[in-house]
């Protein structure tokens, strides 16, 4: 970046048009509601109407409450603490950060354990957790986009959310707290100017300990674009207070970790089993719907054998020594499957759920034409910014894309990982679209250049 790119002025809050801001939270309750008539469904062959629109094909897990973490929470509402993370008694457990198992807790002590009426709330605040989010995209686009109207502007966010529509609609996993982090990431480094202030700065490190706490890759996230924005303002002093803060909110929890486990786990214990799964059950580097058919959440599987059998830590050190084996056994492979992953988080969709996809390949199609444009927005804004330089909130939304991202990439990648860069996605493709005027001259530019 060049010295005058880093002095790009900050994003100041304003208003945008109401029929947008009307046009988002119509369209997202709408979706909402259409996935969730499936429930509805009387005769298994209606489904059809329903994505991925296959007879006798229900998509809708809206019981599913985050798996593992839901037995945690319900763990913990029994009193039995922090344990049980799959479908059998297995002890104390790490592999979930706390943050959503503890909602999820309070959310069954409040009704009472009834997991229908969970599902419902957390339904909702996947709705309104979306609607934020094109909020966001409409003020991020009217504040720093100049050809780009807002109509433009809700149908790009639209033509992404369907994209991810069974994701963020027909389940109830964790997508909506981790969308949630990474929008007030996104928000806070735009908005905030987080260590501008003394007190800003210790919030802003509260806030990057629970991003870390919710999720290890949005608290790296947080970490590397925190450390940038201090050397950028040459904010020393805050810039280690909300670091101090932000580890001392890690503190507690990674204190019980090393008193159960016996070792340092700041967030979460099962990367040995992310790679090894990765690199062992699965015949390219991203994961597919068959290769949870012997994850360990089931107990009858050989992975929930052995880890009921074992335990976690000595699960997990058998996983990690079975990646390790295959890595030196080929290590072309395991570079392949990184390439792999590369293309398939930025360029190339790969499904899910290969089998299904394949039955409707109209569906396949749309999306491996959508699916590339984010990256591509990214390198058309990155190619562009010698002519016109980027705005302080385009450098952002791009570190926040490529630092979230290049993790997974190389640990282990579906396409469910990438549904919290949703309004960054959104952002990039309408930053991209509002420059192609400036990229049309470029060639011209260099013509002239002497």
């Amino acid at each position: 970046m060049s010295g005058q790119t880093i002095a790009a002025p900050s994003v100041t809050v304003c208003r945008v048009p109401l029929l947008a801001v009307c046009a988002v939270i119509t369209a997202v309750f709408g979706c909402s509601i259409y996935a969730n008539l499936s429930l509805a469904v009387a005769h298994r062959a209606d489904y059809r109407f329903f994505p991925p629109f296959l007879r006798n094909v229900d998509a809708n897990d809206y019981r599913g409450l985050a798996g593992e973490n839901c037995n945690i929470a319900q763990s913990l509402v029994d009193g039995k603490g922090f344990e049980h993370p799959f479908n059998a008694p297995a002890g104390p457990t790490a592999w979930m950060p706390p943050v959503l198992p503890t909602i999820l807790a309070a959310l069954l002590w409040v009704w009472d354990g009834d997991r229908d009426r969970v599902a419902a709330t957390v339904i909702f605040l996947q709705v309104f957790v979306l609607i934020g989010t094109g909020l966001l995209v409409l003020m991020l686009v009217r504040q720093t986009a100049r050809r780009v109207g807002s109509g433009g502007t809700v149908a790009v966010f639209l033509a992404l959310l369907l994209c991810h529509f069974q994701m963020v609609f027909q389940g109830t996993q964790d997508h909506w707290l981790m969308v949630l982090a990474v929008d007030l990431l996104v928000a806070g480094l735009c908005w905030l100017r987080p260590l501008g202030r003394w007190w800003t700065a210790a919030g802003w490190g509260l806030f990057g300990g629970l991003c870390g706490l919710t999720n290890p890759i949005i608290g790296a996230t947080w970490a590397l674009l925190s450390l940038v924005t201090g050397f950028r303002q040459r904010a020393w002093s805050r810039l280690a207070l909300a670091v101090f803060v932000a580890l001392l909110t890690l503190t507690p929890w990674t204190v019980r970790n090393y008193l159960v486990f016996g070792r340092l786990i700041p967030v979460k214990s099962n990367l040995a089993y992310e790679l090894y799964q990765s690199q062992c059950l699965q015949p390219d580097g991203l994961i597919q719907r068959r290769t949870f058919h012997i994850h360990p959440y089931t107990a009858t599987t050989r992975e929930g054998r052995e880890y009921k059998q074992l335990g976690e830590r000595a699960f997990l050190d058998h996983k990690c020594m079975q990646f390790w084996q295959a890595v030196a056994a080929d290590p072309a492979d395991f570079l392949k499957r990184v390439g792999q992953r590369f293309l398939g988080a930025t360029l190339w969709y790969e499904p899910f759920d290969r089998a299904v996809e394949s039955k409707r390949p109209w569906t396949l199609w749309l999306n491996r034409l959508i699916h590339p444009l984010p990256f591509l927005a990214l390198l058309m804004l990155a190619g562009s910014a010698f002519r016109e330089r980027l705005h302080a909130a385009q450098w952002t939304a791009i570190g926040v894309y490529l630092v979230y991202l290049l993790p997974y990439v190389g640990v282990s990648y579906y396409e469910r990982y990438a549904v919290p860069l949703l309004g960054v996605k959104v952002l990039l493709v309408l930053w991209a679209l509002d420059r192609l005027p400036v990229l049309r001259s470029i060639p011209f530019a260099l013509l002239r250049k002497p």
